[in-house]
């Protein structure tokens, strides 16, 4: 057997464009948007085509993202190369692993007609189906099954996944070389399953869970179709992990509770029971609009705010427990409705939800003059609430690099980068502010704070910012050139004459 034309065998370009379109969901937002990304497409194939030769996957940064009620995420962020041959792989395999998931099955797949390699239907078009596909069966159906698995993407065992790989897969050097990533994925310390927030993940994780499908399709019942339409759905719904089965009797719903109980311990799964639950009635309602918000929706569209309002009192009630998807969407209605609707109350209670940090900062930064948020965040920072470091990375960013802070926000910042231990999200905004408005300052940190990190991702972060500051190209190679898994940057500067990277506008505000 030949060798592989890796360059013929996949498609980097897709690969590349797929991934850039994740970027706005990333746990961890890179501060410069990822540029090896388009050197690699553009004059640095051979990087790749080396990375597909390989055998495991390359070094990763740890990061702990909170979850609702206090809980705990474990993720990863990938390097940049095997973020990309990651995403390639799979798209060279996508129709063989989830070409035939079920039209009720929403998020992170191919479409549904027709399906090809690699084209995703964009998540913004499988939310607004996921959503209506909702509120039309819960207007119909009496009971309602609701329930999600635990820790979804962290228990899925590698050895069962890549067996599912290589049985419906027909390439078999590009199998081989998923299983090889997803292999070295597993290895690493604290961290079990795969990826998450990553399309190739996901689309994994959908062909797994497809098992859970076809117990679905036993209770459900087929819908009329649609006219003109070439899909059929079934009276349930699957977002990745989040499953919804609509019957009409509730022991019904209990023997399909109890069947997905039994094929989901099968995958090595469990369903969660504590968010387990059979709805009756009204209650089959009110339960999916909380999930689809229609009405918050219709009525901002009248120019009625009272849905939004509500919302928002129920997330004040309890904060720990509002969903992300909740705080999302109240988030974004307010700042493109310009409701301040108990904005105070909210930043408040801001500590009681690290899980939304993400979605709370840009609200706080519109409704609050800077010297008051950099009380409330010193104060945070400072107190036992700020528990995840990923929450004070992204309230960091209501202060934009244009405007120096307070002195006193400076050291903090200051103290951040200079801080071995500080995660990769904590370090990439405390280097990037810092450049821009102490370089000096950053320069010195980051001179002596090299001898003390050595991951790949922390390296990059602190010397690209350095570069901004205005540090010396012999440095900056130095420091890049220490760690293979930072060849692509280092050469990719090269090529550029060690020119200064620009911050993209939506991290830099």
């Amino acid at each position: 057997m030949g060798a592989v034309d890796w360059l013929r065998a996949l498609d980097i370009e897709k690969a590349t464009a797929n991934v850039r379109h994740e970027f706005t969901g990333d746990w961890h937002r890179d501060p410069w948007g990822w540029p090896e990304l388009g050197f690699l497409l553009g004059k640095k194939q051979d990087l790749f085509v080396e990375n597909c030769k390989a055998v495991r996957s390359r070094q990763v940064s740890l990061i702990d993202v909170p979850k609702e009620n206090w809980g705990s995420r474990p993720a990863v962020v990938l390097d940049p190369l095997d973020r990309i041959t990651y995403q390639a792989l799979i798209d060279r395999l996508s129709v063989d692993l989830i070409g035939k998931l079920s039209p009720s099955s929403f998020g992170w797949r191919l479409h549904a007609v027709e399906p090809k390699n690699g084209v995703f239907s964009r998540n913004k078009t499988q939310w607004n189906l996921y959503r209506a596909h909702l509120s039309s069966l819960a207007g119909v159906y009496p009971v309602a099954l609701k329930t999600d698995i635990v820790s979804c993407f962290a228990s899925i065992p590698v050895q069962m996944l890549a067996d599912q790989i290589e049985e419906q897969s027909s390439s078999g050097a590009v199998s081989k070389r998923l299983v090889s990533m997803l292999e070295g994925f597993s290895e690493i310390p604290d961290r079990s399953g795969i990826p998450q927030r990553s399309t190739a993940s996901s689309a994994l994780a959908n062909m797994f869970l497809s098992a859970l499908d076809d117990v679905l399709h036993v209770y459900a019942k087929p819908l009329p179709r649609v006219i003109s339409s070439k899909v059929r759905y079934e009276s349930f719904a699957r977002w990745m992990d989040d499953i919804w089965l609509f019957v009409k009797d509730p022991g019904i719903a209990r023997q399909a509770q109890i069947d997905l109980q039994q094929v989901a311990q099968t995958l090595g799964l469990n369903l969660n029971s504590a968010k387990t639950d059979v709805l009756e009635g009204s209650d089959v309602a009110k339960e999916a609009r909380e999930v689809e918000h229609s009405a918050v929706d219709g009525a901002l569209f009248v120019g009625k705010s009272k849905p939004l309002e509500e919302l928002i009192e129920n997330v004040l009630d309890s904060p720990e427990k509002a969903s992300r998807t909740a705080l999302k969407f109240m988030s974004k209605r307010m700042r493109d409705h310009r409701i301040n609707y108990r904005v105070q109350d909210l930043l408040s209670s801001a500590n009681r939800m690290p899980h939304g940090a993400d979605v709370l900062a840009p609200l706080f930064k519109e409704n609050f003059h800077a010297g008051d948020l950099q009380d409330w965040y010193l104060e945070y920072v400072n107190s036992p609430w700020a528990a995840f470091q990923w929450s004070i990375a992204q309230y960091g960013r209501m202060f934009s690099s244009g405007r120096k802070p307070q002195k006193r926000t400076r050291d903090f910042f200051a103290r951040m980068a200079s801080d071995a231990n500080s995660s990769l999200p904590q370090l990439a905004l405390s280097c990037q502010r810092l450049s821009a408005w102490d370089p000096i300052e950053l320069r010195a940190i980051a001179r002596s704070s090299m001898r003390n990190i050595s991951t790949p991702h922390s390296v990059r972060v602190m010397a690209l910012a350095a570069l901004g500051a205005g540090e010396k190209r012999a440095t900056i190679r130095k420091w890049l050139g220490q760690i293979q898994e930072n060849d692509a940057t280092l050469k990719m500067l090269e090529v550029t004459d060690f020119r200064a990277l620009k911050v993209i506008a939506s991290y830099a505000d």
